[in-house]
Formats: C-alpha cells, sequence, structure tokens
C-alpha cells in the first residue's frame, strides 16, 4: 500500500514537471513558434468552406470557439441562419476542416476533427468567420473564443457570459453586453471599444498592451505582467496590478473603491469632481502626485483626504510614481491643475 502511494505521488510530480516544462518552452517560443508565422492576407485565401446552421429549427443559446493559427471574426447577420466560413489557403481534405457541433443549445466549432491538430506540424493557417443572426448575437446564454495564434475580432454581441482570448494574436472588440466578461492574451494586443458589464470585467494580458474605453462595468479587474493597461470609463469597484507595464484608468466618476498595485510601472487614477475620498499610498522609491486639494501626509507613504473621504482608494508601488489626477468633467481624460501632496 506504502509503494503505491509512493508511486501514484512520482507519476504525479512527474506529470506536472513535464507540463510545467511544456508550459515553459511555449510561452519561450511564443505558443511553440506559431506567434512567429505571418498572417496570410485576405488575398492568400484560395479556398472557403461555408457551412449553414438553421437557428429556427435548433435555436442557439451559445457558441463555443476553440481555434489555432489563423484569424478569427464574430459578426452580426440578418435571417435565421448561422453562417460559419472556414477559408484556407490549398485545399483541405475532410480531416484537416473544422468540426460543427451542438450540445445542449451550444454551437461547438473546433479547428478540426481530430484529437490532435497534426496540420499545426505543417504550420497550416485557416480563418474563420461566423456570422450570427442578430436576434441571437444579441441574446446569448454564453460565449466563449479561445485562439492561439490569430487576431479575434468580435463586435455586436451580448452574452450573460462572455470569455475571449488569444494568446498571441490579440483581441480587436467593440459593442459589446455581457453580465461577465473576461479578456485575456499573453503577446497580442487588447483594444475594446463601447462594453456595457452588468457583473464583473476581469482583462489579463501579459506582455501585450491592453486598451479599454467607453466600458461601464460593476466591477472591473485588470491584471498585466509587463504590458501597459489603459481603461476609460465607469467601475463600482476597481483593481489593477502590474509588475511592470504601466495602469492608466480615467473614470467618469469616482468608485467606490480602488485598489492599484505596481512593482515597477506607473499609477494613475484620473477622477472627475467627487465628493471626497480618501487614498492611501505606499510606494519604496516613487513619488505620489495628488491634483485634488485634498490633506494629508507627505512622503513616500501615508494618506490623503479630500472632502467628506467617502471612496476608499489605495495605491501601492515599489519604483513606480503615482498620480491622482483631477479630470475635466467634459472630458474624462482631461487633466486640470491643482495642488499637490509630494
Amino acid at each position: 500500500m506504502q509503494r503505491g502511494k509512493i508511486f501514484t505521488a512520482v507519476a504525479w510530480g512527474l506529470g506536472g514537471l513535464f507540463l510545467c516544462a511544456a508550459a515553459a518552452v511555449g510561452f519561450a517560443t511564443q505558443g511553440f513558434g506559431l506567434a512567429e508565422l505571418p498572417d496570410p492576407q485576405p488575398e492568400d485565401w484560395a479556398q472557403a468552406y461555408t457551412t449553414t446552421w438553421d437557428t429556427e429549427e435548433d435555436p442557439v443559446r451559445g457558441l463555443d470557439i476553440s481555434w489555432f493559427h489563423g484569424p478569427v471574426e464574430l459578426r452580426v447577420g440578418e435571417g435565421q441562419y448561422v453562417t460559419v466560413t472556414e477559408e484556407a489557403q490549398q485545399e483541405l481534405p475532410e480531416e484537416d476542416r473544422l468540426e460543427l457541433t451542438s450540445s445542449g443549445g451550444v454551437l461547438r466549432i473546433k479547428w478540426n476533427s481530430q484529437l490532435l491538430a497534426l496540420d499545426l506540424l505543417e504550420h497550416n493557417s485557416k480563418a474563420l468567420i461566423v456570422e450570427v443572426p442578430r436576434e441571437t448575437a444579441e441574446d446569448l446564454e454564453e460565449l466563449r473564443c479561445q485562439a492561439v495564434s490569430g487576431l479575434v475580432t468580435v463586435s455586436g454581441f451580448a452574452a450573460g457570459e462572455m470569455e475571449l482570448s488569444s494568446d498571441s494574436g490579440g483581441l480587436a472588440l467593440s459593442d459589446l453586453r455581457a453580465g461577465e466578461l473576461r479578456l485575456s492574451t499573453i503577446s497580442g494586443p487588447m483594444t475594446l471599444r463601447n462594453a456595457q458589464v452588468e457583473g464583473r470585467l476581469e482583462a489579463y494580458t501579459t506582455a501585450g498592451a491592453a486598451e479599454l474605453s467607453q466600458v461601464a462595468a460593476s466591477e472591473v479587474k485588470l491584471t498585466a505582467v509587463s504590458g501597459a493597461m489603459a481603461f476609460q470609463g465607469q467601475a463600482g469597484e476597481l483593481w489593477g496590478d502590474s509588475i511592470s507595464g504601466a495602469v492608466d484608468i480615467a473614470l467618469a466618476q469616482c468608485p467606490q473603491a480602488a485598489k492599484l498595485r505596481s512593482v515597477s510601472g506607473g499609477l494613475t487614477l484620473a477622477l472627475p469632481e467627487n465628493d471626497g475620498f480618501e487614498a492611501a499610498f505606499s510606494s519604496v522609491s516613487g513619488r505620489f502626485q495628488c491634483q485634488f486639494p485634498a490633506s494629508g501626509d507627505k512622503g513616500p507613504k501615508g494618506r490623503a483626504l479630500y472632502g467628506s473621504g467617502g471612496a476608499q482608494l489605495e495605491f501601492s508601488t515599489t519604483t513606480g510614481d503615482i498620480r491622482l489626477l483631477r479630470s475635466s468633467p467634459a472630458k474624462t481624460g482631461d487633466q486640470t491643475q491643482g495642488s499637490e501632496l509630494t
């Protein structure tokens, strides 16, 4: 019995070591070399394969897409059919074409039907275009799209749960509505324009820059390693974490609470005139700047009180500067002159 336990522990340990090594190699090579491959231009797509799905016969309440190398575009159309188009640079054998299935009302689109995507070894690239009827696109229960190496473009969709990710291709998103929204990239850029999130918005990037604008959410959590993160809009509660990337946030109104942390990246929070806040700040060698006429401590660590002190703000860096700016009521990003605590 004891020997069996030892064998199991060793097996799990070796398995964990293998997975960690594989993940490290994948990250170091930017997706095992796939990120280094240039995306073909539209005129390079010589072959196209189209499949349709009748939403009146088989209603669609969710989309689940898994793609490897090549761009993915989700767009809103008219009519009653979901149109799925796969484009390639050369003719595809049946086993290399996408797989379209449905379960429980969720339409699933996979790179192909093979257990392992062996065609990736040949560095094949395919484009995917999914056009969804407006009535369906604006009333999904779930929307998930995961791409390894390819730009993911999504516009005009609404879902209870929405999860969009691309390791190295990037995300280009606009006009989204969601109950919960999760976004992630590793080395690709992330852009989001005009989004409403009833619950939590989470955005994660390792090295790609992220820019989120005209976004409103009850809770916002931003995480970056070395990529710069910019957010403009509204948030009831706000969290921001970065190692070396700058975090730049401009809000249309003062949040209930905000907590921003960074090691060497600077932190900037711009707020319009408000009833008041209490800001706790701490930095080893960075400087704290406040454009509101606040009272409180000076130096690398302390508290600043403005107005009634209702909102709770917290800032922490090691070497990055901290800036709490007063923005113009007309434009959230504009800065006005004010007193400073240094």
